[in-house]
């Protein structure tokens, strides 16, 4: 069965209403912090997700969760930090809050699998991964700088220059990329009603940019898929299963330490009131700055041409010849 979301946003503000008013008949049992997530989540319209993903879903079997409800959940799960979501399922049925503002009755919520079922319909292609999950083990790797703070040196198998041509001849589109419906969702929910009310300004834009370590487990996860080390050779040079196959090994600068995870490089309006995101993307996070940079800052050209930009700002690990001579 399809989902359905009848009165759009203002069935929302209904539902958690007459609820608080049921199971909050005091509104002083909330703190200042907890009434201004309520009132967030008050203002923000989350329908466009029912209307983009409502061909994902089969007309027939049993009635799925309205995929707003379930963004709208994750989202405050993030807010309230709760970042497990086996944890958050199991507190979604113990106080009523988070299930009202979820859109859920409560005692009637979601289990740990739809969350993943949502996730996966957000996603727009069959693989689970950019990679494929065998592939060789990289040779080489990234270093530990010699000085405390400072950033890892390039692992890159090309230089900035051959990258900056390279993608300054390509194009992009939107529609062909595996993230399209997620960029769809944020673009339309998010960054358009930033524009639209002035907070940025699309004809002027001042872009700053710099990365931040996700990590996504203590350690690199891989196994042999050969015979090699039967026959005594340990050191093969044959593939590895990577159960992560986008991530590898980085160096964070900030806290000192390699980690195994994602590069989330953002793009963000530094001439903005508060450097608002514009424009976000996951790289292995072996990716260097001067790379990680490019390969966002092209795709953002492509998938949102309306915006003008007219200055970089961009730290010393971008200093390299090409960003001072384009343009």
């Amino acid at each position: 069965m399809l989902p359905v979301n009848s009165g759009s946003h203002t069935a929302y503000q209904n539902f958690v209403l007459e609820n608080l008013r049921i199971y909050y008949p005091d509104p002083t049992v909330f703190s200042k912090s907890v009434w201004d997530i309520i009132e967030r989540f008050w203002l923000l319209d989350l329908s466009y997700t029912d209307e983009l993903l409502r061909s994902k879903y089969s007309v027939l079997g049993p009635k799925p969760r309205t995929p707003s409800c379930m963004q709208c959940s994750y989202l405050l799960s993030i807010d309230f930090k709760i970042l497990s979501l086996p944890d958050w399922a199991a507190q979604l049925k113990i106080p009523p809050l988070y299930a009202i503002l979820s859109v859920f009755p409560f005692g009637d919520t979601p289990r740990v699998g739809t969350f993943y079922d949502f996730f996966h319909r957000l996603w727009d292609s069959d693989p689970d991964n950019l990679s494929p999950h065998i592939h060789p083990v990289k040779k080489k790797k990234v270093k530990k700088p010699k000085s405390k703070g400072t950033k890892a040196d390039s692992i890159e198998s090309i230089t900035v220059e051959q990258l900056f041509q390279s993608l300054e001849a390509s194009s992009f589109s939107i529609d062909d990329q595996p993230y399209a419906s997620l960029f769809k969702i944020y673009t339309h929910e998010f960054l358009t009603l930033s524009v639209s009310k002035g907070l940025i300004d699309t004809s002027k834009l001042s872009i700053a940019g710099d990365c931040t370590p996700v990590v996504t487990s203590a350690r690199e996860r891989k196994h042999r898929i050969c015979k090699c080390a039967d026959n005594g050779i340990t050191d093969c040079g044959c593939g590895r299963f990577f159960s992560q196959p986008d991530c590898d090994i980085g160096w964070d600068s900030s806290r000192d330490c390699f980690y195994y995870g994602y590069d989330l490089y953002i793009l963000v309006a530094a001439n903005s009131e508060s450097d608002l995101p514009v424009f976000p993307l996951l790289n292995p996070a072996s990716k260097h700055d001067s790379h990680g940079f490019l390969e966002t800052y092209f795709r953002f050209q492509s998938f949102l041409s309306d915006f003008h930009v007219s200055k970089w700002l961009l730290d010393s690990a971008h200093d390299a010849m090409p960003y001072w001579t384009a343009g």
